[in-house]
């Protein structure tokens, strides 16, 4: 390697640390130029985020105002709406009121034709219950007096038979009387032979 080689090498060495030296001082130099910046920048966000701060607290006033007086208008439409549905509700009750009355008079007018129309049932099957009881008592009479009748007929027929056996009777009755008073003649015949 020749000197001239040598010295070019060691200036271009030489130039290399000098750049880097440069680069690095301009690095530290941008560097505390950012820094800068980023406090001016975090100072200018605090600051804003102070000012929104104030500005969201003074919204939220205003809101918190305009929510209050619409919460009055709703309580008075409110209010209002209720007055409205109350008178409704009593005119809609009296019509009810009225209707029923109307329903009430038609049920009643019916219940009554209704009654007449039962009573009238009643009357004709109160009749018709008197009719077949005095037919019923009618034919019972009639029964009674076939049943009386029969009763007779049976009886007067018991009391022939009755009497044809007693009849009967009789004469067997005569008959043994008869025999036994002959036995006892001769019982008695016999026993007197018998002393002799």
């Amino acid at each position: 390697m020749s000197m001239k080689d040598a010295k070019a090498k060691k200036d271009a060495k030489a130039q290399r640390v000098k750049d880097l030296q440069r680069t690095r001082k301009i690095a530290e130099k941008m560097d505390k130029e950012l820094t800068k910046l980023e406090k001016v920048a975090d100072k200018e966000a605090e600051k804003q985020s102070k000012l929104q701060a104030k500005e969201d607290a003074k919204q939220a006033v205003i809101e918190a105002k305009e929510a209050k007086i619409q919460a009055k208008e709703d309580a008075k439409l409110a209010n209002i709406q209720a007055k409205e549905d109350a008178k409704e509700a009593k005119i809609q009750a009296k019509e009810d009121a009225k209707e029923a009355k109307v329903l009430a008079k038609e049920e009643a007018k019916l219940a009554k034709i209704q009654a007449k129309e039962d009573a009238k049932e009643a009357k004709m099957l109160a009749k018709e219950e008197s009719k077949l009881a005095k037919e019923t008592e009618k034919a019972e009479k009639k029964a009674e007096k076939k049943s009386a009748k029969k009763l007779v007929n049976d009886t007067a027929k018991a009391e022939k038979k009755a009497a044809k056996k007693l009849a009967k009777e009789g004469e067997k009755m005569d008959r043994e009387d008869i025999i036994k008073t002959i036995c006892e003649k001769l019982g008695r015949e016999e026993s007197s032979a018998v002393a002799v």
